[in-house]
């Protein structure tokens, strides 16, 4: 991640990546989409002319129209707050149906893709680390969904409060309009200043996830040590990390947050001083008065929610910056293009020239060289470090040699498909981990289909 790339605020890249796989996303649910942002756009629609219905009532009944014509507007009043209603309603409903799908299909896309990672991402990535991304960042994420309707039916409403008072009068309108420019230029300045301390608080929070994690999994050693006073501690030294970048980010909120009230206040006053001026000089009549008044208080509404959904925007940004990085972490150990079939055999396996060394540490084996004959028990001796563990990894591909070939019953592993070989080679691992299951289940964790049968001559 660019330490810089944070200043240029909803133009960064950082911020252009995490918006592009929001929008992948939307997109995969466009009727949900379409749905809410139709009921949000309805709403908007009926909020927008109650108004201008209530001047045309007024301005009727100040000309001395019959009553038969009133009592129609009336009820053309009554059917657009119905409308109104079922608006919100559509709006509601599908926009948080929309965020949680989206939020479930992006958990599942983001479970699947780890699930495929190689040995040596998860040896490089905490838990905490990816607990965070599954929890903390999919809420900011979440939460960008559900606003995006409303936030565009906002703006289309500010964007046709403006336009109704040009109608009214361009002076009124052009005025209302002066608060457009103002807000996105504090919004993207607001971006600037919290997108990295954003990044930086969803990192520490995965920190403390790890640290968490952690102390819950080792706990019979946390106690057995008598090192519960330093786990607490740990605990105490991250979650002060997280508070200290928090306030960071609450001092900024706190600079601009006032702004994002402000701005559509002071465009509020302009706008009823010019039209309070123009209704002391004849030039709007009664009618256009109270259209005019009923629409000051229209106007507020959509530019705090925008400027309220700008403010959260950069931390949902850098959230999903987070786990678009996951999403795009190249496997690395996949299965061949064009995967060779494992003929009959009994399992002979062959080293030749085979050397490899971790991303973090020196060499472990070098010019390996080993036959290993079909239906043979072969015991290897050496130093903790030696290589041992690491041996069997590479022959189901946990991990892939640096140099060399490794086959089983002469078919090179790197050309087998990757499921048929780890259902071939059995690995039992030096430490044991059971699933929250049954033994049975256990047992048959890798024939989720076995008899009881098969399960008993297992066990």
């Amino acid at each position: 991640m660019a330490e810089g790339g944070f200043d240029k605020g909803l133009r960064s890249p950082e911020v252009r990546t995490g918006l592009r796989l929001l929008g992948r996303t939307l997109l995969g649910y466009r009727a949900d989409s379409v749905r809410s942002i139709l009921g949000a756009l309805l709403w908007m629609s009926m909020v927008v002319a109650v108004p201008y219905l209530v001047k045309v009532t007024i301005d009727r009944a100040v000309d001395g129209d019959q009553p038969g014509a009133l009592a129609g507007l009336v009820g053309v009043l009554l059917i657009a707050g119905a409308l109104q209603s079922i608006g919100i309603g559509l709006r509601r409903y599908f926009g948080f149906r929309l965020s949680y799908r989206a939020e479930a299909d992006l958990r599942n896309r983001m479970f699947e893709h780890t699930q495929r990672l190689a040995f040596e991402f998860h040896d490089q990535t905490t838990t905490g680390e990816l607990m965070a991304r599954a929890s903390s960042d999919l809420s900011q994420v979440r939460l960008v969904f559900a606003m995006l309707p409303i936030t565009l039916a906002n703006i289309a409403m500010f964007l046709s409060v403006v336009g109704v008072l040009i109608i009214i009068d361009p002076v009124l309108g052009l005025t209302a309009g002066l608060s457009v420019p103002a807000l996105f230029f504090t919004a993207n300045r607001y971006a600037g200043k919290v997108l990295r301390h954003s990044f930086d608080l969803q990192t520490r929070l995965a920190g403390l996830s790890e640290v968490v994690e952690e102390a819950i999994a080792g706990v019979n050693v946390v106690k057995s040590y008598g090192q519960e006073a330093q786990e607490t501690a740990k605990l105490d030294r991250s979650a002060g990390g997280i508070y200290d970048k928090s306030m960071d980010m609450a001092r900024i909120k706190s600079r601009y947050s006032p702004l994002f009230e402000f701005i559509p206040t002071a465009g509020t006053v302009a706008v009823l001083w010019v039209g309070g001026t123009r209704v002391i000089d004849g030039a709007l009549s009664l009618g256009d008065f109270v259209a005019f008044t009923q629409y000051l208080s229209v106007l507020v509404l959509p530019l705090r929610i925008t400027g309220w959904f700008f403010a959260n925007l950069p931390r949902a940004a850098a959230a999903a910056t987070r786990i678009q990085e996951l999403l795009a972490t190249d496997p690395q150990i996949a299965s061949a293009k064009v995967p060779v079939a494992l003929g009959p055999g009994n399992g002979a396996v062959r080293f030749r020239d085979v050397a490899f060394a971790y991303p973090e540490g020196g060499q472990v084996l070098s010019d390996v060289d080993l036959d290993i004959a079909a239906g043979t028990s072969v015991g290897l001796v050496g130093a903790t470090g030696s290589g041992k563990t690491t041996l069997a990894h590479l022959i189901p591909r946990f991990y892939d040699t640096d140099t060399g070939s490794i086959t089983v019953d002469g078919v090179d592993v790197r050309d087998l498909d990757l499921d048929v070989l780890r259902t071939e080679v059995a690995v039992v691992f030096q430490e044991t981990f059971l699933f929250s299951a049954s033994i049975r289940e256990n047992i048959a964790v890798g024939n989720p289909d076995a008899s009881d049968e098969q399960i008993r001559l297992a066990a």
